[in-house]
């Protein structure tokens, strides 16, 4: 081909995002990111060949300048963070929140719960076992079970507590808003099921982004509820501060050292415990290409704040004792192109790489459709359909297709304009616009067809539901984007969401929350509960922050 496909991957992608109201974009390469950046004092220093950051503990820091006293010392102010702070203060707790950001932390839509009120109002009803297995299994075997099914089976009455504090401001709580959210595919085989796990706080008609100009999430309103409660219960924010080491006593945890905006070093004492509630590693390229090496191949990185999601939670408990996740990282990567109709995102259309050929199930079940493409030749593939993708997305989409139709025959036609995508009149033509063998193309498209015709997958196993055959014109090519969303890894923890030691031994006073708490996915983040990376970190937040003020442990 003449163009640089991946290069034009990338810019179709990271123009879609913007398209979509997301900011903060940052390539997802070994150059892209400074992971010593804005990291933890000491996380570069005194290492030698072949050491990475977290293997070798800093100095202690020990010009304090001022030292704080709380009960519970909360890092990080995100959805698992606020929930936390609000949960402790709930109970009477002097909390500190530390966020080294100017404010709270909250992007997206989707919240997973099981079985709350607006599920019991919709008629919808989610065996949490169930749920658990599937989970479970899809990590084969990998995560600490207990804490999935915690997730599963007290989510509900965690997310109906936030309902009524969001009820409070007239914050409706409803059924998630987002794409990612399907409506019948929990009839489906375990390997693609999915259930109505998600909830949105707030009205459907604001859409994911509330405010286009400042790029605000339609998942502050429940983020700015959850911390504006706990500052009304006692609760200390601390902005623009940045935690750099936790103090111990002994084997315990008793603190956290931060810097505060004018450089000085502040002592926070936690009488009953600190909680990490700090993030994901997405930010950090060295722990990325230890961990999670696949999602260096995604085309960019949505949800990354300037410095932010660098794994320093993990890297302040690993100096502290603790030891890393014994799960494997599950980045979550999606087929995001928020410019493009009917996208890899939404749809099971016939996928094919840089050779033509077709390479995986194209089932829009997220981690099977991005992991499949960034293993592919080139790191680049396309979606294939044809003039009749009316009648087929209402074949796989009977629920939604008005949904996902609305406004797609102009959107095809300004992505083609644009160059987003490719539209022919035959298929030799096609295979020519996008820059693949033809002949190799058009027999992957005859066999695809053979086995649409017989409704039997007999090579990649698509359910015959989501077949779309390739036979009408015009047809069409759109790319097939890998957007990382976050990168789930962190701490080894026990069922407790306590830190635990590499023999694990839980560590007193340290808890870790959101997604520095390791054990619960494993390998790729799992669909099959939407929203369920927000729904465990404010689960686990609001019961971690409970139980450490009432002075136990959550399954006590």
């Amino acid at each position: 081909m003449e163009m640089n496909r991946r290069d034009f991957l990338k810019g179709m992608a990271a123009s879609a995002l913007v398209a979509g109201g997301t900011v903060g974009l940052a390539g997802c390469s070994p150059a892209g990111n400074d992971a010593n950046q804005a990291a933890p004092q000491g996380a570069s220093e005194g290492l030698s060949s072949g050491q990475h950051s977290w293997e070798v503990a800093p100095e202690p820091i020990s010009d304090i300048a001022e030292t704080k006293d709380y009960d519970i010392v909360i890092v990080g102010a995100g959805p698992s963070g606020c929930a936390a702070a609000e949960a402790a203060s709930a109970q009477g707790a002097r909390v500190a929140i530390i966020e080294q950001a100017a404010s709270f932390t909250a992007h997206g839509a989707d919240n997973g719960a099981i079985n709350t009120q607006v599920h019991r109002d919709a008629g919808i009803e989610i065996s949490p076992e169930e749920a658990t297995r599937i989970l479970f299994n899809f990590s084969q075997g990998s995560v600490n079970r207990d804490l999935v099914y915690t997730w599963a089976s007290r989510s509900g009455a965690v997310f109906d507590h936030f309902s009524e504090l969001c009820a409070a401001r007239d914050i409706p709580s409803i059924l998630a808003i987002s794409e990612t959210s399907k409506t019948d595919w929990n009839t489906l085989p375990d390997q693609f099921k999915e259930f109505r796990t998600g909830i949105t706080f707030g009205r459907a008609d604001e859409g994911v982004v509330i405010d286009t100009e400042n790029f605000t999430f339609i998942e502050s309103h429940l983020v700015e509820t959850l911390l504006e409660a706990a500052v009304a219960n006692g609760a200390e924010t601390f902005f623009n501060t940045h935690a750099e080491q936790l103090v111990k006593e002994g084997d315990t945890v008793s603190g956290v050292v931060a810097t505060a905006e004018d450089g000085k070093h502040i002592q926070f004492n936690a009488a009953k415990g600190v909680i990490l509630a700090t993030g994901d590693i997405s930010g950090n390229d060295e722990m990325l290409a230890c961990w999670a090496p696949i999602a260096l191949r995604a085309d960019v990185c949505q949800y990354f704040p300037p410095n932010g999601n660098l794994g320093e939670g993990i890297l302040m408990g690993m100096w502290a004792g603790a030891a890393h996740s014994k799960s494997a990282a599950a980045p979550m990567v999606h087929p995001i192109a928020a410019t493009l109709p009917l996208s890899a995102l939404s749809m099971s259309w016939l996928a094919v790489n840089s050779l033509g050929e077709r390479y995986s199930c194209e089932v829009p079940y997220e981690p099977y459709v991005t992991n499949a493409r960034m293993n592919q030749p080139g790191n680049v593939a396309f979606t294939i359909f044809d003039g009749a993708y009316e009648e087929k997305t209402r074949a796989q989409e009977p629920e939604t297709a008005d949904s996902l139709l609305a406004g797609a025959a102009e959107r095809l036609e300004a992505g083609i304009a644009n160059g987003e995508m490719w539209s022919a009149d035959t298929l030799e033509e096609l295979a020519d616009a996008i820059g693949v063998p033809r002949e190799t193309f058009l027999a992957t498209v005859k066999r695809y067809n053979e086995m649409c015709a017989t409704e039997n997958d007999v090579d990649f196993g698509v359910p015959a539901r989501f077949l779309a055959s390739v036979e009408t014109p015009p047809f069409y090519a759109q790319p097939v984007p890998a957007v990382t969303l976050t990168v789930p890894f962190g701490l080894h923890v026990d069922k407790n969401s306590q830190v635990c030691t590499d023999d694990d031994q839980p560590i007193p006073g340290l808890f870790a929350v959101g997604n520095v708490q390791g054990d619960f996915f494993g390998f790729s983040y799992p669909v099959t509960c939407p929203g369920i990376s927000h729904g465990r970190a404010l689960t686990f937040g609001n019961l971690v922050g409970e139980a450490l003020a009432q002075g136990k442990l959550i399954h006590e």
